[in-house]
Formats: structure tokens, C-alpha cells, sequence
């Protein structure tokens, strides 16, 4: 808490227009151009320490999906020499000179009025207004705007989304259309709650909806092709198949893709 304005500043990262940056979304910058960050798996709490160099996140080795960011702070970055020093006097100084005109203010009020017949009340309210005002336009000229922190949407996860059984409804050869338990289906899938995933058994894949990307789109995890890999989720966008091959690299599939099958993207043409 600033003791001199009575704001009150979440503990995080702030930039210098006094913008708010929470720990989840911020990571330490290495020479080489990574980042050093603690992830973990918020299906199965897997933990994991790794580079990450922009993009996808890491995804869990024990069940494949996508790991988040833990929070983190460094104490050592407070040390950051004389600019935030700096900033906090120059605006400590400014509420202390809005202090000082109130004062002044005040004790001219008080002479103009102390001798007059008013009521102490319409004294009070006259002295207020003023000094409210004299602050608020000494706070302007200095253009000082308080950084509300961020706010995160929580995102909803596939159960909220799609509950735990999904019905797919076979549009053309070896693509599907998400429908309801009543209509006509070809397949149906069920939560698997250790993978964190819905299962297909005649195709030995797992797959989830990926909110974490833009667009949200569904990725898959076919055992035959993937494997112990620790890489190996796989996308369909049209016709092409992409599949997995580093933290932030997915590259165009170039095996046998007549037995895989895909959910429709709402973006495929």
C-alpha cells in the first residue's frame, strides 16, 4: 500500500506506465532467447522444469496435455536500480504538495469563515468539496492513472463444455459432427479421467478440445503413431495433418493418414 495515496498494489510486475502484469503470465528471459519456467499439469499434477521458447506449453509426458505456468516471482527483480525509485518519490512528492495546498486551503477557509454566523455542518461540507477538488486537479496534471490489476477469465474445461460422453455423427469419410444421444451417431466417446481425455477405443486415440490456442480446435492422440514419444499430439486443419515435434514447433504430418479421423473445425472450409 502506497501510505501516501492509500493504493493498494497486488504483488506482481508492473511496466512503466504502471501496468499490471500477474506471475502466471509472466517468464524470465534467458540470453539465448528462452525461457526458464515451472510448469504443471492441471489434469494429473504432474510437475515439470523447462525452456520454453513461445507457443504451445509443454505437454504432460504422463498423460499429453497441454501443462500450464505455475506462478512465479523473483524477488531479485525489485532491484532494478533508480527508476522505480524515482517514480515512487516523484508521485510521493506530488501528494505531498496536494497535502500542503489542502493545508493552505483549509486554514484560508478557516479565517474567511471562523468569524461568520454559518453552521459548523455547511463549514464542513464547503472545506471538503474544496479540498477534494484541489487534490483532484494537482493528481491530473501529473496524468497519474492507477493500473487496475488483470483480470482472468477462467476458462471452461472440456466437461463443462461437452459433459462426460460425446456423440459424433459421421458427415463425410473419416470426418465427424459433434450431436446429441437422440440422433443418428457412429460414435461415442467417454471421459477417460486419468488421461484427462475422451477415448476412442476402435482407434486407440485420445482427444481434447484445446482452449488454450486460438482458434480452439481439437487435437488428438493416437497411440499407434505417437507412442512413448514425448511429443506427438496431432491437429487436422482441412485436409493436412500436423503433428507435434518440439514445445513450439508442429510440422506437416507425412505418414498414412486413410485410418485417422478428425471433429470438424468450425474454421475448415
Amino acid at each position: 500500500m502506497d501510505e501516501a495515496t492509500g493504493v493498494t498494489y497486488n504483488k506482481g510486475y508492473y511496466d512503466e506506465n504502471g501496468k499490471y502484469y500477474g506471475a502466471d503470465t509472466v517468464a524470465f528471459k534467458k540470453p539465448d532467447g528462452s525461457y526458464e519456467a515451472h510448469y504443471e499439469c492441471e489434469y494429473c499434477g504432474t510437475e515439470l522444469e523447462a525452456n520454453w521458447k513461445e507457443g504451445f506449453y509443454p505437454s504432460c509426458k504422463n498423460c499429453g496435455a497441454e501443462m500450464k505456468k505455475t506462478p512465479v516471482f523473483i524477488d531479485e527483480i525489485l532491484n532494478v536500480g533508480n527508476t522505480n525509485t524515482y517514480y515512487s518519490d516523484s508521485y510521493r512528492s506530488t501528494a505531498n504538495n496536494a497535502k500542503s495546498d489542502g493545508k493552505r486551503l483549509l486554514k484560508k477557509l478557516l479565517i474567511t469563515f471562523g468569524f461568520a454566523m454559518f453552521s459548523p455542518i455547511i463549514i464542513m461540507v464547503i472545506m471538503y468539496m474544496t479540498i477534494t477538488k484541489s487534490m483532484q486537479s494537482v493528481y491530473d496534471d501529473y496524468d497519474y492513472n492507477a493500473s487496475e490489476p488483470v483480470q482472468l477469465e477462467e476458462v471452461e474445461t472440456n466437461l463443462e463444455i461437452y459433459g462426460t460422453d460425446l456423440y459424433l455423427d459421421e458427415v463425410s469419410p473419416n470426418t465427424y459432427r459433434i450431436c446429441t444421444s437422440i440422433d443418428e451417431y457412429e460414435k461415442h466417446l467417454t471421459w477417460d479421467y486419468g488421461a484427462q481425455s475422451y477415448y476412442d477405443y476402435d482407434s486407440n486415440c485420445y482427444l481434447w478440445y484445446n482452449t488454450d490456442v486460438s482458434p480452439n480446435l481439437w487435437q488428438y492422440w493416437y497411440d499407434d503413431i505417437a507412442s512413448d514419444s514425448y511429443y506427438g499430439w496431432m491437429e487436422c486443419e482441412g485436409d493436412d495433418w500436423y503433428i507435434e515435434t518440439s514445445d513450439t514447433d508442429w510440422e506437416l504430418y507425412e505418414g498414412d493418414t486413410s485410418n485417422l479421423w478428425h471433429i470438424e473445425n468450425p474454421f475448415d472450409e
